[in-house]
């Protein structure tokens, strides 16, 4: 049985890291370890971390003395990982219990290298949100990706055996997810995308990403830095990113409630 590595960086997150814990906990794959590190955290986020590590083998926990970002965090994972497969969970979001075993399932009949998953939104207080749903593609190229914004970092999982030396951007600008995976579509590499919604999304106040026009000037600027894609291309990628940005936000979702109540710890209205 494959193992797969889940590194999960931290910062500040003492609010939400038990219930995003849990989901790891409740996975009905057992062969996992969970890589957490914190980041210099000023809250009890480091310490509820070590009380998970003392009560489940699967977890180890390391840490920053200073603040070092979120690439520092997922390449610090990355260098100890031990799984055949690797997925990411930012501290905050939430998998279903049948994620890995899903999406695991559907690598290897795919044979991909890559592979992310639908999702929907909660917000801060853990509550499923009525609007909010990004579905996926079966297969994703660069140019898709950049009409679209449908690769969450908390859905990806990958096959660390074939692709062994990726590593984030160590610099501190947003968008560095995004940055790793055109790096790999660019040279052929294909995303494959599973329609299901196997993780939730939490949208709350203070997040990185909630800095919208930040992102949208650092995708754009992404985007004029393509070589082989016509300028006029460039700008109706981007345009359509930014409608797809605010599309997946804003559209009445059709989630089957009784489902995600079922397969999340979530909470109900």
């Amino acid at each position: 049985m494959e193992k797969v590595t889940i590194i999960m960086p931290v910062y500040n997150c003492e609010k939400y890291i038990d219930h995003t814990v849990q989901s790891v906990i409740n996975q009905t794959y057992p062969n996992w370890e969970l890589l957490i590190i914190d980041d210099a955290s000023t809250d009890r986020s480091l310490e509820k971390a070590c009380e998970y590590m003392h009560k489940d083998k699967r977890i180890h926990v390391s840490y920053y003395l200073n603040n070092q970002g979120v690439s520092a965090c997922r390449n610090s994972g990355l260098k100890s990982a031990r799984g055949d497969y690797v997925a990411f969970l930012d501290a905050d979001d939430l998998w279903s219990d049948d994620k890995l075993e899903k999406q695991l399932a559907f690598m290897k009949e795919k044979d991909a290298n890559f592979s992310h998953t639908s999702y929907g939104f909660i917000n801060a207080e853990g509550d499923v949100m009525d609007i909010g749903q990004l579905n996926v593609k079966d297969e994703v190229s660069i140019k898709d990706y950049m009409k679209t914004t449908q690769i969450d970092t908390s859905t990806v999982m990958y096959n660390r055996k074939r692709i062994p030396d990726l590593q984030f951007p160590k610099d501190r600008k947003l968008c560095e997810d995004a940055r790793v995976w055109m790096h790999y579509m660019r040279k052929g590499e294909k995303f494959h995308g599973l329609n299901e919604v196997l993780t939730l999304y939490r949208v709350r106040p203070g997040q990185l990403s909630g800095n919208k026009l930040k992102m949208a000037i650092n995708t754009l600027k992404r985007y004029i830095k393509e070589k082989d894609i016509p300028a006029y291309k460039k700008l109706f990628y981007f345009m359509s990113y930014a409608y797809n940005g605010v599309k997946k936000r804003k559209i009445k979702n059709n989630l089957n409630m009784a489902e995600i109540y079922t397969h999340f710890n979530c909470h109900k209205k």
